[in-house]
């Protein structure tokens, strides 16, 4: 399975997210307050905004690890609990992109 690919989502007033399909917006999604406090749904607004943009960060910094650049400070002889702790990250985020996009990792 490849990437997904993303368009670029953005706010455009009164909790409603768009994507910008050449010039002409598309609404994504509508977040409702419901009994909820209002900062919630503006809180739950900008995280839906931000999806794509989190998932690029987390496919970056996913990379990073995968491919040996983070785990050099590891090899150089960092305590085993740090060593842990990185790999659950590693574990967490693999996790989680194989979620959005159904491509396993390691």
């Amino acid at each position: 399975m490849t990437a997904p690919t993303f368009t670029p989502w953005r706010r455009i007033g009164h909790r409603t997210i768009a994507a910008d399909r050449g010039g002409r917006l598309v609404t994504i999604c509508e977040v409702f307050s419901g009994p909820g406090p209002l900062e919630e749904a503006d809180a739950n607004e900008a995280l839906i905004a931000a999806a794509p943009e989190l998932y690029e960060a987390a496919s970056e910094v996913f990379s990073l690890f995968d491919c040996g650049l983070i785990s050099i400070g590891i090899k150089l002889g960092v305590d085993s609990h740090n060593t842990a702790a990185v790999l659950e990250m590693v574990r967490i985020l693999g996790r989680v992109l194989t979620t959005i996009d159904g491509r396993a990792r390691a």
